[in-house]
């Protein structure tokens, strides 16, 4: 498997060659299309798969247009998924306009506040609660602390050291503080 950053202020020329070697490629919205638009050789009839992460952050950038462009000019039998911490509006609308009419929702919520929704619960239920499927894994313990920003690293160091066999996920704001953590 090989994969390719795309990404503007780079070398189009290389990323023009680079790009017909790459099983995965890793880009921005408006260095993807602007590849669309003028990469002579460059196809996307073979993709599989298109993952938007962040599709909120997307959508408040104003890469709405971009993302409508990009999703147009693939192949209709491409597996989309949107990904986004928080689904607003704007998501659910992309979603409406460039998903495929049986597309599901999935939701890390509670399973009974989802089977409220779904069961006809609330008044403002729409269409879109009745595709929510809830899949947080009953396993699954959620813990937060809140905690002054100098305690920061060292109280999650500590927890990583007390919990050596655990799966963790850390997230960060920026890759900067990525970087600074690793």
């Amino acid at each position: 498997m090989s994969a390719g950053l795309v990404i503007g202020g780079k070398d189009m020329e290389k990323e023009k060659t680079m790009i017909r070697n790459m099983n995965i490629l890793i880009c921005t919205p408006g260095r993807l299309l602007q590849h669309m638009n003028e990469t002579a050789l460059f196809e996307g009839d073979n993709l599989k798969c298109l993952v938007l992460d962040e599709v909120d952050r997307l959508m408040d950038m104003g890469f709405k247009d971009s993302l409508d462009q990009i999703l147009v000019n693939l192949p209709s039998n491409v597996q989309t998924l949107l990904f986004s911490a928080t689904v607003r509006n704007k998501v659910k609308d992309l979603a409406k306009l460039n998903l495929k009419p049986d597309y599901e929702y999935i939701s890390l919520h509670d399973f009974e506040s989802v089977e409220n929704k779904v069961s006809g619960g609330p008044a403002d239920e729409d269409e879109e609660d009745s595709k929510i499927k809830a899949i947080t894994p009953q396993k699954l313990l959620h813990y937060y602390m809140e905690l002054k920003i100098d305690e920061k690293l060292d109280t999650l160091f500590s927890f990583l050291k007390s919990h050596p066999k655990s799966k963790c996920l850390v997230f960060f704001s920026s890759r900067k503080q990525v970087r600074f953590a690793y």
